[in-house]
């Protein structure tokens, strides 16, 4: 237990959670099983798992998911993005992100990360609101 000193009794107290320092999360965004394994013994708190992180991560196989809560000892939480490129999408990739998130929810990852731009680069607050009520209970 954590303990604080007061120096003004010369007592011992405990340390309180709002007193406890709060140490940043590191969270590592990494491509493939091999790359969780590795940030996972490097000490991360959580992983951001991707496949082709040369296009900017787009979602990986569900064979990749599945083998990764076999082996994570951490949280992870998958990129649903369905190719490279811009955030613009199609209604069929917008789609096809949908039913990524309903088969990660069902494969019980930790949480989605996803990502919806409109053509003048601004926020897509509708797709986005949709897909965050489709995560769920998803982080």
């Amino acid at each position: 237990m954590l303990r604080a000193a007061n120096l003004e009794s010369a007592t011992d107290r405990p340390v309180t959670d709002t007193e406890r320092p709060r140490l940043p999360l590191i969270e590592i965004c990494v491509e493939g099983i091999d790359g969780l394994l590795a940030a996972q013994a490097a000490g991360a708190d959580r992983v951001e798992l991707c496949a082709s992180l040369v296009e900017g991560g787009v979602t990986p196989s569900f064979g990749m998911v599945r083998a990764a809560l076999e082996l994570a000892t951490i949280p992870f939480h998958v990129i649903v993005r369905p190719r490279g490129g811009d955030f613009l999408y199609s209604d069929a990739e917008y789609r096809s992100m949908l039913a990524d998130i309903s088969a990660l929810r069902e494969l019980g990852v930790a949480g989605v990360v996803v990502g919806c731009l409109n053509a003048d680069g601004t926020i897509d607050e509708k797709r986005m609101s949709e897909l965050v009520q489709a995560a769920g209970h998803l982080n």
